[in-house]
């Protein structure tokens, strides 16, 4: 007897923030969430963009990241910060006999494991939408994808890493950072990271510890993956879960956001100064360097 899998986010996916018109021609039947706002003036602006799970839509809990976020770090608001929520296309899921709901991409096992099955096709569609949505609004915002942070939940995490870490190709500018809630990296992407990649795009893995869809351990054997490519990642767990409501989640969320795009030094300063001062230790010590 086929298990009905019941509706993954009741919250929607929060922090990769697709607007382009790119994504909005792939899109154009579909309402993506955006929030349209007028750019801030010099360098502080930024964008979010956050993708839902299985069966939730665009407009659904997540889309209050945009006012969750600002109200634990007063920098992430609207008026520098843009956030996005990217509507995904209807799918017919294998796992559930067919059935049509807003989907990234095909599941065929439940619960999610470390056998799960991949539809590596999907998955590959999606982050080429995601990746079609940060070139626009580089384009038309002009906002890089230094200063974008990406991320999802369940599914929508799964496609924010794979377009964070296995999708970015040399020439593309790393994104700002990275958001997985309650995902899984799926076994099929098991391929080298960019190492310039991993040293610039942190990761946030939040996950609770009585998740029954997308199970708990998938949180330690992604993120040991992750580690052993040179990535920073940031670990979270919560007592709580799949689908539940987390307070203390969203507060990590939005400390997370604020550090990457408003560091207390940035790091392009911290790298000037480091080598700046490993030459001056250099210049004035070369008398007594004898190796």
């Amino acid at each position: 007897m086929m298990m009905k899998l019941p509706a993954w986010t009741r919250l929607p996916v929060v922090v990769c923030l697709l607007a382009t018109s790119g994504l909005a021609s792939a899109f154009q039947s579909h309402d993506t969430g955006n929030r349209w706002n007028p750019p801030s003036s010099g360098d502080d602006r930024g964008a979010v963009v956050f993708l839902h799970g299985m069966g939730d839509t665009a407009n659904g809990g997540w889309a209050a990241l945009d006012s969750m976020l600002p109200s634990v770090c007063p920098r992430l608001s609207t008026d520098k910060i843009e956030y996005i929520f990217p509507q995904a296309p209807v799918k017919g899921i294998t796992l559930n006999g067919g059935e049509l709901v807003p989907a990234w991409f095909d599941l065929f096992d439940f619960p999610v494991d470390s056998t799960s099955r991949d539809d590596v096709i999907g998955q590959l569609n999606a982050v080429c939408m995601l990746e079609d949505t940060v070139k626009s609004i580089e384009q038309e915002r002009g906002i890089p994808a230094s200063r974008i942070v990406v991320g999802g939940f369940a599914q929508g995490g799964a496609v924010a890493m794979l377009a964070s870490y296995f999708r970015k190709e040399r020439k593309h500018q790393p994104f700002a950072g990275c958001i997985c809630l309650s995902g899984w990296l799926p076994n099929s992407w098991n391929f080298p990271v960019n190492r310039y990649v991993a040293e610039m795009t942190p990761l946030l893995w939040a996950h609770g510890a009585y998740d029954n869809k997308v199970l708990f351990m998938q949180q330690a054997l992604g993120t040991q993956r992750l580690m052993k490519e040179g990535i920073d990642v940031t670990v979270r767990t919560y007592p709580c879960a799949h689908e539940s409501y987390n307070s203390q989640e969203i507060n990590d969320m939005a400390e997370f956001v604020d550090e990457l795009l408003f560091p207390k030094v940035p790091k392009q300063v911290a790298t000037a100064e480091f080598v700046a001062s490993v030459k001056y230790l250099f210049d004035h010590n070369t008398d007594q360097y004898n190796p």
